[in-house]
């Protein structure tokens, strides 16, 4: 690589291992606050300028949305691992090769996907119990969620491929660009036209789209050596194969988490609109308490592929071990932060008392052990 396009890499093989991850996570971590605005943006517009009915139907298919895309996420950071290992024995024939393979996958298997979500939004929505209320606009918001797969996919596995190379910038540039085009398109499309949950599902899937394009216009540009493997079409077998090896576990395990989300939906569901928002809302703000851990994984997650490249296992175990330490301080931190904050964290999504009061209930309990996860993580 030149010299202009190796700066943007970190080449984790060699330096301190702590530091390099730091360096390394914080795009990371910045880039999953903007992309965690989605979500956050879509609440706050349809709770404050829509109702509270609509708050609810936004989030309630979640765990549904999840099921179906978590195993093609887990194959998007099993790419990543691949092309961390490759990139870490210098192998840019292969980096080409697994970035080739993984686009030429996704197009063949979006539509099926996107019509799979499609025709089975009705019987999961019955089967977690929505409620009547809620019912038109959760599954409005979910087909229009599912037309856009495609791009969310595809965003998903450049920004995993840039990030096996040891490039975090770039997908935080990209994300804080589409964040900004969804907040812009979220609050015309709800709060100057009068499109309800239909609006914030089509922002959502507009900036994502937007992301995908300009994944794909950066890497061309800024990594020709990589960029080539967006005109070659075809799936090698061997690469695909230990993708498969990799994202599979990654996507199960996503999978389990969804199905134990799907298995309390029913019972969230069955009490009444107020707790439900309550609920919707206080996922939202605790998906930002974890950001700073599920960025350091991802950073760990190169790490470990670059240096099982160049055959640094003891490396591998020391930096490991560092940066459990870190995360487990990071989360009892950022704990400690947030819950005493918890009200007006919630009054950023509605004035209801009744849906603040909801939504404590939920962060109370769920926050303080958060170091569960930070372990499995």
């Amino acid at each position: 690589m030149s010299g202009g396009r190796q700066s943007a890499t970190v080449d984790m093989t060699a330096g301190k291992s702590l530091p390099l991850m730091l360096r390394f996570s914080l795009p990371i971590l910045l880039g999953n606050v903007f992309q965690q605005m989605y979500t956050v943006v879509d609440g706050i517009v349809v709770g404050k300028s829509v109702s509270t009915e609509a708050l609810a139907a936004v989030g309630v298919g979640f765990p549904i949305t999840y099921m179906l895309t978590s195993i093609f996420l887990g194959l998007g950071l099993g790419a990543s691992v691949l092309v961390s290992q490759h990139f870490g024995s210098r192998d840019m024939d292969r980096v080409r090769q697994t970035v080739s393979t993984m686009n030429t996958f996704l197009l063949i298997i979006a539509l099926p996907i996107t019509l799979l979500g499609i025709f089975t939004i009705d019987p999961f929505l019955c089967l977690l119990g929505t409620d009547a209320a809620t019912f038109q606009d959760a599954k409005l918001y979910m087909v229009i969620y599912y037309v856009g797969m495609l791009p969310q996919f595809g965003y998903n596995v450049n920004a995993n491929v840039l990030q096996g190379i040891g490039d975090s910038r770039t997908p935080l540039y990209i994300l804080i660009a589409s964040s900004v085009l969804h907040i812009a398109l979220a609050v015309l499309m709800v709060s100057v036209f009068p499109f309800g949950v239909a609006g914030v599902a089509w922002s959502t899937v507009l900036s994502q789209a937007f992301s995908w394009v300009l994944s794909i216009v950066w890497i061309r540009r800024k990594y020709p050596e990589i960029g080539g493997a967006f005109r070659q079409f075809g799936i090698d077998r061997e690469t695909f194969l230990k993708t498969l090896r990799v994202g599979v576990p990654i996507g199960i395990q996503n999978v389990m988490f969804s199905l134990g989300m799907m298995a309390m939906q029913p019972l969230i569901n069955s009490i009444n609109v107020v707790f439900i928002a309550g609920y919707n809302a206080a996922v939202k703000v605790d998906g930002f308490i974890f950001m700073p851990v599920t960025s350091l994984a991802a950073a760990v997650t190169t790490f470990v592929g670059q240096n099982i490249g160049a055959r640094r296992l003891e490396r591998v175990r020391e930096g490991t071990k560092s940066a459990i330490l870190l995360a487990l301080g990071l989360c009892a931190v950022l704990s400690a932060v947030v819950i005493p904050l918890r009200t007006p964290l919630m009054r950023l999504f509605t004035d209801d008392q009744a849906v603040v009061d909801a939504g404590n209930a939920y962060l109370m309990r769920v926050i303080p052990l958060y170091f569960i996860s930070t372990l499995q993580y």
